[in-house]
């Protein structure tokens, strides 16, 4: 905000950015793993984000650091779709669920070292310069994935969507299939947990709240992001013991927006605070529960596709709320200045913008009503 001398809005905007190519591309890409494999897909993409990474950092003006947000979002687009396919390729079906939380639970390392490792970095030599480090890191992450990762699946069960017509008309189908979106909804609404506060608001929020640095507070945002690795697993192995995806998702959506109401107005300790948002973070691991709904309610042939359309919704419901929430925060400042002329959100600023995710977790708990019950179709 200070490089850019941006305020929350164009924040939000410019962190939304990488949503943008992420949401877009996430059909091409369920479709495009099968034609050259993971190994190629994933290198290549992993070199476009060392590439946006490079360019965000080098940004001296926000169009410039938007492109590269935008890069990096186009090479990360690819990742989790990878995975799960990888996943429903090679294992049984019964497995799916714990797998997804796997992947899910793998995916918050990054939310992990994004937080207190980051936060000292940019304090010890900034954020531009801490950028090319972590693009750095990426190329060696690229080279792994060239050396490990095969160049075809040693299973292939898929048969592989040819021709414009049948794309076009499995999208459709898909799209008009209510038990597709509705747990799609579900899951970004669940998600926002993520996108909005976790990666984005959580540090700001707690430094307001409690009066810290952006370090302890980041290290709230880890505590998150651990409880999400958990929960993942957890909540997808109690699931299987309640023998419901379905109540397993409206219990978790539900209580995940009772726990927002009690952090948000409820005054506690910071360590009382900082175990509120562990327990958000495993509850929110039930999120990752919602693909394996969609991938039990649509045929083998096309669960790729089912799955990046699922995963599309849920990051372009992201890539809308966080200017929303950034919009909210403008729209309630009270006039607030810092010393280099950025503004200065209040904690009652915040606590009324941070009401855009209880409910949404509220809305997310009734549509969870709707999805149909698939636990018991699963082959064993």
């Amino acid at each position: 905000m200070l490089t850019f001398s941006a305020t929350s809005t164009m924040l939000g905007v410019l962190v939304s950015f990488y949503y943008y190519s992420y949401t877009v591309l996430q059909l091409p890409c369920g479709i495009v793993v099968d034609k050259i494999g993971p190994r190629n897909l994933l290198g290549g993409s992993t070199l476009l984000c060392v590439l946006g990474a490079l360019m965000f950092a080098m940004a001296e003006t926000t169009d410039v650091a938007r492109l590269g947000r935008f890069l990096i979002g186009a090479g990360s687009a690819c990742a989790f779709i990878s995975c799960l396919q990888i996943a429903a390729s090679l294992f049984s079906e019964k497995y799916f669920a714990i797998l997804t939380g796997i992947t899910n639970m793998m995916g918050t390392f990054g939310g992990l070292l994004g937080g207190y490792p980051v936060a000292k970095f940019v304090n010890a030599i900034g954020w531009q310069d801490t950028t090319k480090v972590l693009a750095a890191v990426g190329a060696v992450i690229a080279t792994v994935i060239f050396i490990v990762i095969p160049k075809k699946l040693k299973k292939r069960q898929q048969t592989e969507l040819t021709g414009h017509t049948s794309i076009v008309t499995t999208l459709g189908k898909l799209l008009s299939n209510r038990q597709i979106i509705i747990p799609s909804i579900v899951s970004g609404l669940m998600y926002l947990t993520i996108s909005v506060f976790a990666e984005l608001w959580i540090v700001p929020f707690f430094m307001v709240k409690y009066g810290i640095t952006n370090e302890t507070a980041s290290i709230v945002a880890a505590v998150d992001f651990v409880g999400v690795a958990i929960g993942s697993i957890l909540m997808a192995a109690f699931a299987r013991k309640l023998k419901s995806y379905v109540k397993t998702i409206r219990l978790s959506a539900g209580a995940l927006a009772g726990l927002f109401v009690i952090l948000i107005y409820v005054p506690a300790p910071f360590p009382a605070a900082a175990a509120l948002v562990f327990a958000i973070g495993c509850l929110t691991g039930a999120q990752a529960i919602n693909f394996t709904c969609v991938k039990n309610n649509a045929s083998f042939e096309v669960s790729g596709t089912a799955l990046a359309v699922s995963n599309c919704i849920v990051m372009l419901l992201g890539s809308i709320f966080q200017p929303i929430f950034g919009a909210l925060l403008d729209k309630f400042w009270d006039g607030g200045i810092g010393t280099h002329g950025v503004r200065i959100y209040s904690e009652a600023c915040y606590n009324k913008a941070m009401m855009l995710l209880p409910i949404g977790l509220a809305i997310a708990c009734v549509l969870s009503s709707y999805i149909h019950e698939t636990i018991h179709k699963e082959k064993q």
